[in-house]
């Protein structure tokens, strides 16, 4: 082979070795040009590659000095946001009705509330049945602030009052009668009330002005045919004689009899505590200037005294509001403890006070079965404070309302576990026969050669496998249903659960209906951040849909200016994140 090889060269394969030469030559042009090629891709790619780092590093910073200065500019947003704001109802709302609260709270709301009116040129006239002193703390801001302010305690000081002075004698009559008919407990017989009257004209028509209980008392005696008390006579002989010509036409029967002694024990409390010399100027009621409380108490009377003199008052001062129309449309008059009144009564005074231009605000104890009627009645708002009774909880939730919201309903988890174990076994072999050939020779110079070979070839293999499997799984699942109710807005332990100065404000404007909850705090003003106006009272249709009203207690100061307390807070207080109900349930989604 060596030799044919070597003969093959010399004979012609010059030829061949320049091919080979040639083809390897252009093979390794072709791969220098190709790796250069490479290096040049590269190049260029490293050189994008650093370009597009350098513009994403500067977006990066860019990126983060952004949101360093949103956060920077939403912090201080935060830290200068206005927490309070004062929360007023309707200018139009010619009543409040304030159902509940404790002393505290009471006093709280008058010194909120009343501290506006004064600043604003009004004046308060309060009416205090409750034996509370609810008017000490309005009373201690208004003498400071430099208002007037006039307290009288009855029936104490019934005498230098001079309640009845300055009405006519018919008048006085039907208030009298109306204040003694109230105290009977559940009578319902109408035709006494105007035989209280009859009498009661009877004997005021016909004495000298000025009127007084004693003075009445003593005409009723005469009705009777008794001698003066305690041998004084305080009517003149021309008074006695004009009662004693009318007593043929009252009769003589037993009832008759019956109820002149009714009334003349009912004044004669009254004219127990008036003094004999009595004022001889008639009481201004309207307009008042500054701040007047008339308070009753029994504290050092008797319980029946003092719930006539509160009868009496609120008749005497209702009389006043009829006779009143639209002089006095800055002044405020605050009963206190009227619950025992009647709703007829109540009634009334919300009516007169409405057509004098008097704003009314009543405040109920109780939300019991009277006062349950007139709740949320006429041109009125509501502030509904702490009720420790369970049942009148639940009424002033009632009247609060009802709205859907969406509540988990359900919460599901399902834990599942599952072993799988399993073996396999295989075997197998195989045979294989080959089987070789061949022929050679050569041819030289010393002669030829030839050969021939045969080769058989044998291989055997066997094998074989055994498996063995293991599986574990755990599973969890966990799940989360909501469910849209109708439920209360507030719910009753909660109004059981008020901060004494706590009070949801319940009121209507321009068709649209919200409830806020507020506190009345004074001390509210004289910490920071608090606001000089109010919130929208009602947001428009189109704002209720994009924020919801969000019913988060949060302690604000109200009133019409900013001495009130007060608030209403909505999803665009960047306060608190409303829930999505329509997303799954996520710990960051409530």
């Amino acid at each position: 082979m060596f030799l044919f090889g070597l003969s093959y060269f010399f004979d012609g394969g010059i030829s061949f070795v320049a091919v080979a030469v040639a083809w390897a030559g252009f093979r390794v042009a072709q791969i220098v040009r190709i790796k250069g090629k490479i290096g040049k891709e590269k190049a260029e790619w490293q050189a994008r590659r650093d370009t597009e780092w350098e513009r994403y590093q500067s977006a990066t910073v860019g990126w983060r000095t952004a949101v360093e200065s949103h956060e920077a500019l939403d912090r201080a947003r935060r830290e200068a946001a206005l927490l309070f704001h004062p929360l007023a109802p309707r200018p139009t709302a010619s009543r409040i009705d304030v159902f509940g609260g404790t002393r505290d709270g009471w006093a709280s709301l008058l010194a909120t509330v009343g501290s506006s009116a004064l600043a604003s040129g009004g004046g308060i006239l309060l009416l205090d049945f409750s034996e509370r002193g609810i008017g000490g703390g309005i009373a201690q801001l208004a003498a400071a602030s430099g208002f007037p302010v006039t307290g009288n305690e009855l029936p104490t000081d019934i005498g230098r009052l001079g309640l009845l002075h300055d009405i006519d004698p018919e008048d006085v009559a039907e208030l009298l009668a109306d204040a003694v008919d109230t105290l009977r407990r559940g009578g319902d017989d109408s035709t006494l009330r105007a035989l209280d009257a009859e009498i009661l004209e009877t004997v005021a028509t016909r004495l000298d002005p000025p009127l007084t209980f004693t003075r009445l008392a003593a005409g009723l005696r005469v009705l009777q045919g008794r001698d003066p008390e305690d041998g004084l006579d305080v009517l003149s002989p021309g008074e006695r004689s004009a009662i004693v010509n009318r007593m043929d036409a009252l009769g003589g029967s037993e009832r008759i009899q019956d109820e002149i002694h009714y009334l003349r024990a009912s004044l004669e409390r009254l004219a127990g505590r008036e003094e004999k010399a009595t004022v001889a100027t008639p009481q201004q009621w309207w307009p008042v200037h500054g701040l007047r409380v008339m308070a009753t108490s029994s504290r050092d009377t008797s319980t029946s005294r003092k719930e006539l003199t509160d009868r009496v008052l609120f008749q005497i001062v209702l009389h006043q509001l009829r006779r009143c129309r639209g002089e006095a449309s800055r002044d405020i008059l605050v009963v206190a403890g009227g619950d025992r009144m009647g709703l007829p009564a109540l009634e009334s005074m919300a009516r007169h006070a409405d057509n004098a231009g008097i704003r009314l605000v009543n405040l109920f104890e109780h939300l019991a079965e009277g006062t349950e009627r007139l709740i949320g009645t006429g041109d009125s708002a509501t502030l509904i404070m702490q009720l420790g009774n369970a049942k009148e909880a639940e009424a002033a939730a009632e009247f609060v309302g009802r709205g859907h919201k969406f509540v988990f309903s359900q919460i599901t988890r399902q834990v599942g576990n599952s072993l799988t174990a399993g073996t396999s076994t295989s075997a197998g072999g195989s045979t294989t026969v080959s089987e070789t050939e061949g022929r050679s020779g050569s041819r030289g110079k010393s002669g030829k050669s030839s050969g021939w070979n045969h080769s058989v070839s044998v291989s055997q293999s066997d094998f074989w496998q055994d498996t063995e499997s293991l599986s574990v799984t755990d599973s969890r699942l966990d799940g989360a249903t909501l469910q849209r109710v109708y439920e209360f807005s507030v719910e009753p332990m909660q109004i059981q659960r008020l901060p004494p100065t706590a009070f949801v404000l319940v009121d209507s404007a321009l068709g649209d209906r919200r409830a806020a909850l507020g506190d009345c705090n004074p001390g509210i003003i004289l910490l920071p951040r608090v606001a000089s106006t109010a919130h929208r009272a009602v947001a428009s249709e189109k704002q209720e849909l994009e924020a919801p009203l969000m019913l988060e207690p949060r302690p604000v100061p109200s009133g019409g200016s900013t001495h009130d307390a007060g608030y209403a807070h909505d999803a665009g207080g960047h306060e608190v994140e409303p829930v999505d109900p329509l997303q799954p349930w996520d710990p960051r989604n409530g």
